[in-house]
């Protein structure tokens, strides 16, 4: 039996500073996901001159073997969060690629770096699932949209950090004297800032477990889940659960595969070196992902109204529309400062589309199948999307030589088919969304049921801190 908790009111008006401490916890480890994840982005030149690796394998690096590895641990991380401590989870996950993050400093080969990278996305798959069903477990309706906005930020915080602090670390250990530790033990510029950038993630790694969320697992261990509930749901659903996905798929492909080489495609085209592409680029994306991602959660938040979904899909469908054209036109600029005044602004609609991806899920999955409904989610957009995007853009460069600038034809040739893609299949579920409309037959316990039928009052509950 489910011990009885404290005045709810009381726990509101006591720890609701508490609660949005651990929103910016939460939002600062997936921030530092990113950073890990995309600081070898703005070091393509100099591992390709130590590793001898081409475009394709580079693709290989942060795409398909990357991701897979993603998928292939995100649900059983997700089910371990599920009937542990979220907490213990999101620490370990963060200590695990943290540590890989440093090995990948340490590698000599391609094998050695693919190997370290496969280490850092097994340890970023229990991030999200657990970090997401803690959010959702804590905000009511309202605040969950500004609250899951800050934490999608991280995506484009922690790349643009990888771009400018990546740079800025880059260029300070190319500068060592020769009589350093570093230099004299024979470490690479590249390799050191892995090492540095890595220990910097074990700090937040240890204040995730002073989160006390012993209350959820009193529920998870007093009501278990079957594993064949959740692909019950996606099956019965399928319009919804598995078109959503695979919408969202599309648009990380085009995320993924800007993500891992715009920096690369402007330095090619456009002549400027990693010092100067981290100046640049790096405050544009930081920018533009900010406040796509803000502006977003805050419309979802005031005009969610009691059908959030629609709200929610209905913004997607205008920034995806606004999107196509940008993606295409893009890369194909002879101007540095329109290539960044373009690019700025479909990072800016592309922000405003993941930020919302999980509130989808929040919004229609029953509670104590969220973690394991958003780890399938995030499974087909990893392989599908993140794996795909990086991997397709460097065999587009390598087999479009006859172009004069083939990465940018191939991220052009990305954007123009996978967005209308997305733009579809969202179509297809905001019309199955309004025919169905799950949200309103939730158990009449969990929160997200009453989110759907009124507005939260203030009186309205709020789990243990």
């Amino acid at each position: 039996m489910i011990e009885p908790g404290p005045d709810p009111q009381a726990v509101r008006k006591s720890s609701s500073w508490r609660i949005w401490l651990i929103a910016l916890l939460l939002g600062a480890c997936y921030a530092l996901a990113y950073l890990d994840r995309q600081i070898i982005s703005l070091l393509i030149k100099p591992i390709k001159a130590s590793l001898d690796v081409s475009d394709t394998e580079f693709g290989l690096l942060q795409g398909v073997s990357f991701s897979l590895f993603f998928v292939i641990t995100t649900y059983p991380l997700a089910w371990l969060a599920d009937r542990t401590r979220h907490s213990w989870v999101m620490a370990g996950s963060v200590a695990g690629w943290s540590l890989m993050t440093m090995t990948s400093g340490l590698a000599h080969s391609f094998t050695q770096l693919m190997f370290s990278r496969i280490g850092v996305a097994v340890g970023e798959a229990g991030l999200t699932p657990a970090a997401q069903a803690t959010l959702g477990e804590r905000f009511d309706r309202r605040p969950l949209a500004v609250a899951t906005s800050l934490f999608m930020l991280a995506p484009f915080v922690g790349g643009g950090l990888a771009l400018s602090v990546g740079a800025a670390l880059y260029t300070w250990a190319q500068h060592l004297p020769a009589t350093s530790l570093p230099t004299r033990m024979g470490i690479q510029a590249w390799q050191l800032v892995f090492l540095i950038v890595g220990a910097f993630g074990l700090i937040p790694a240890a204040l995730l477990l002073l989160i006390n969320d012993r209350r959820q697992n009193k529920a998870a261990a007093s009501d278990e889940v079957r594993i064949s509930e959740v692909f019950a749901l996606f099956r019965r659903e399928w319009r919804i659960f598995m078109l959503y996905p695979i919408a969202m798929a599309f648009v990380m492909v085009v995320l993924a595969s800007y993500v891992t080489w715009l920096p690369a495609q402007i330095m090619r085209s456009k002549d400027v070196g990693e010092a100067q592409i981290g100046a640049l680029f790096g405050p544009v994306y930081v920018i533009a992902g900010v406040t796509g991602t803000l502006l977003a959660g805050l419309i979802v938040a005031v005009r969610g109204g009691p059908n959030p979904v629609r709200t929610v899909l209905l913004y997607i469908l205008t920034v995806l529309s606004l999107l196509w054209p940008l993606s295409i036109l893009g890369q194909l600029v002879s101007s540095l400062t329109a290539e960044l005044t373009i690019m700025g602004m479909a990072l800016f609609l592309i922000s405003s589309v993941t930020s919302l991806s999980g509130l989808t899920y929040q919004y229609l999955t029953p509670q104590r199948l969220r973690a394991q409904a958003m780890a399938i989610m995030a499974m087909i957009t990893a392989l599908a999307g993140t794996g795909l995007g990086p991997v397709l853009a460097g065999f587009l460069s390598d087999h479009l030589q006859g172009s004069r600038y083939p990465l940018s034809t191939a991220l052009a040739l990305i954007g123009a088919v996978c967005v209308p893609c997305a733009l579809t299949l969202m179509g297809l579920v905001l019309r199955e969304h309004q025919r169905r409309r799950l949200d309103l037959k939730l158990p009449v316990d969990d929160p997200a049921h009453h989110w759907a039928v009124s507005p939260p009052s203030t009186a309205s509950s709020a789990p243990v801190i």
